[in-house]
C-alpha cells in the first residue's frame, strides 16, 4: 500500500466514526422562535392559569353553572311551606311564567352532595326557583336547565341553614308559621344546642325566636282551621296561647267546626274566633269567689278580681274579731310576699 492509500485510509475511518457518533446521539430540539410556537406556549399557560383560577372560585363559592334541575336535591332543612310550592298558587304561577318568558336572573346556591347521594348537588338557596325550574324541565323538550351557583362552604350545616335564613330574611320572604318550622329543624337537628344561641345567631330576641316556634307549635286542629297556616299572624300567638291553656278542648273542638265550613272564613275571623275562648274564660276566671263554712254556717267569702282579694265575713262573725283576722292576713300577706320578692 502506498504511502498516499494509507492516508486516504485512515481520514476515511476517522469521517465515518464521526457520522456513526452522530447518528447514535438524537438531534436537540430548536427553540420554537416561531410566532406559532411562542402562541401555543402562550395558550397552555394561560389554560393552566384559568384552571386555577376557576379551581380557587369553585372554593369560594363563585362558579356559575348550568344544571339539570334533577341532579338538585333538598335538605332535611327545606323551610318552604308545600302550598307555596303548588302549581295553582298564584305567586308560584307567576315566578314560573317569568323564568320561562325572561330566563332565570338570580341563581339559586347549590352544595356538593355527600359521597354516594343518589343527586350529586344539595340545595342551599332558592326552593321556589327550583321548583319553577322542575316544572319547566317537565314541559320543555329537551329539558330547561337551571343557573346554579356552586358553593362548597355550604358543606358545613350550619353555614348552609344561616344562608338560608339570610336569603329570605332579607326579603321578608317567610311567614311566621315557615320560620316556627325551620327553627324548629334546626333544634332537633342539633345545629344549635339552645334556643338562646340560635337567636344570637340570627340576630332576634329570645322572644321572637319563641314566638316563631310557639306558632309551628299550634296543634293540629287549630292549623287545619286555617285555610293557609302561613296567614297566622305572630300578634295572635298570645291570644291564642292563652285560649289554648285555659280551654283547649273548647278550642281544639271549634277548630274542627271551623275546619269543616265552606266557604273557609278568613284567617283573622278564625282567628277571632278561637282566641274569644281565652278572652271569655279570662272574664270569667278573674272574678272567683268562694265561701268558708265552720259549723253549717257562713263564716267569710273570698273574692279574687283582676288582683284583688276580698274578704266578707258573714253574720256570726263580730267587728273585733274581723279587725283580728284582718291584721292576721295583713301579717301572712306580708311575710310571704317578703320570701317570694327577696325581702327582710
Amino acid at each position: 500500500m502506498s504511502k498516499r492509500d494509507e492516508i486516504a485510509q485512515r481520514v476515511l475511518g476517522k469521517l465515518t466514526s464521526r457520522e456513526v457518533a452522530a447518528e447514535a446521539t438524537p438531534p436537540r430540539p430548536r427553540p420554537m422562535n416561531t410566532f406559532i410556537g411562542q402562541l401555543g406556549q402562550q395558550v397552555a399557560q394561560g389554560f393552566a392559569a384559568r384552571v386555577e383560577e376557576l379551581e380557587r372560585e369553585r372554593e369560594s363559592g363563585l362558579v356559575l353553572l348550568r344544571l339539570d334541575p334533577k341532579s338538585i336535591a333538598l335538605t332535611e332543612f327545606a323551610n318552604r311551606h308545600a302550598l307555596g310550592l303548588d302549581p295553582n298558587d298564584e305567586g308560584f304561577k307567576a315566578l314560573k311564567e317569568s323564568i320561562r318568558t325572561h330566563g332565570q336572573d338570580t341563581p339559586v346556591r347549590v352544595r356538593p352532595a355527600a359521597a354516594g347521594s343518589a343527586q350529586p348537588y344539595e340545595l342551599v338557596e332558592g326552593h321556589r326557583r327550583h321548583a319553577a325550574c322542575l316544572a319547566l324541565d317537565r314541559e320543555t323538550d329537551g329539558g330547561f336547565p337551571i343557573l346554579a351557583r356552586l358553593d362548597a362552604a355550604a358543606k358545613d350545616t350550619r353555614n348552609l341553614v344561616l344562608k338560608m335564613y339570610r336569603e329570605n330574611a332579607e326579603r321578608m320572604d317567610l311567614s311566621p308559621y315557615e320560620y316556627g318550622r325551620m327553627f324548629h329543624s334546626w333544634l332537633d337537628a342539633k345545629v344549635f344546642q339552645k334556643q338562646g344561641e340560635l337567636a344570637q345567631a340570627v340576630s332576634l330576641s329570645d322572644a321572637s325566636v319563641s314566638n316563631y316556634l310557639q306558632v309551628a307549635d299550634l296543634p293540629t286542629d287549630v292549623l287545619a282551621a286555617f285555610s293557609d297556616p302561613r296567614a297566622i299572624a305572630v300578634r295572635w300567638i298570645a291570644d291564642l296561647s292563652r285560649a289554648l291553656k285555659l280551654n283547649a278542648a273548647a278550642v281544639k273542638a271549634a277548630a274542627r267546626q271551623i275546619a269543616e265550613r265552606k266557604p273557609r272564613p278568613s284567617a283573622e275571623a278564625v282567628y277571632r274566633e278561637l282566641a274569644s275562648f281565652g278572652i271569655a274564660d279570662a272574664k270569667r276566671s278573674s272574678s272567683r269567689e268562694e265561701t268558708v263554712k265552720i259549723k253549717g254556717k257562713v263564716a267569710f267569702s273570698l273574692t279574687r278580681r283582676a288582683g284583688r282579694v276580698t274578704v266578707k265575713f258573714g253574720k256570726t262573725v263580730d267587728r273585733a274579731f274581723q279587725q283580728e283576722v284582718g291584721d292576721a292576713i295583713k301579717e301572712a300577706a306580708e311575710r310571704l310576699l317578703s320570701k317570694r320578692l327577696g325581702g327582710k
